[in-house]
């Protein structure tokens, strides 16, 4: 039966996840990092057509995960590295990594990171490689990026948890939704 409304049609899609933020949310509830990377993939992309100003059929283009890691030398460098190595085995994730260095009062700092993310992400919105950028993120540092995604013509998407993100960069986005525990639970291996 063919439906009243117009069907919409597919955007193009691209997913930037900032790594150390999503690790530490999940460590924080769950106590491990134990992430789920296609349940993730699937949420992002699929999971929250629930909010009227959020849907859209997506044709996923490509999803990156930006972390950090130690360097070489240290002994947690092979153990971060297979963590990493592990995610796109299984899933059409692109990795880029900047480097962990130790603070003077917080223990180790992302270095690079950010700047990673805001090359690919204005770079392809400007190439016109996706219609919607969906944001994982939590950082007020990150609102002249998504100004700038905007400026190129994209739409924006924030998916955040609301005890762990800037106001200020929450109201940037064009739409935005968060994980609660239960949307949490489902990216979280068993």
């Amino acid at each position: 039966m063919p439906s009243n409304s117009p069907q919409k049609p597919f955007e193009k899609v691209m997913v930037f996840i900032d790594g150390g933020y999503f690790r530490k949310l999940c460590k924080d509830i769950f106590g491990n990092d134990n992430i789920n990377f296609e349940n993730l993939l699937g949420l992002l992309v699929h999971g929250f057509d629930n909010h009227p100003n959020n849907r859209f059929q997506a044709n996923l283009i490509r999803a990156y995960y930006y972390d950090a890691i130690v360097d070489k030398s240290k002994p947690e460098y092979d153990e971060q590295k297979k963590y990493f190595d592990a995610i796109p085995e299984n899933y059409p994730y692109t990795i880029r990594l900047g480097t962990l260095v130790r603070s003077s009062n917080k223990g180790f700092k992302q270095k690079g990171v950010d700047i990673l993310m805001a090359v690919d992400a204005i770079g392809k919105a400007y190439q016109n490689h996706y219609d919607t950028g969906i944001f994982v993120l939590g950082d007020a540092d990150f609102i002249p990026l998504i100004e700038g995604v905007k400026n190129a013509g994209r739409k924006t998407m924030l998916v955040y948890s609301k005890a762990n993100s800037s106001k200020a960069l929450v109201n940037t986005f064009d739409m935005r939704s968060y994980f609660d525990d239960k949307t949490l639970k489902i990216c979280m291996k068993k």
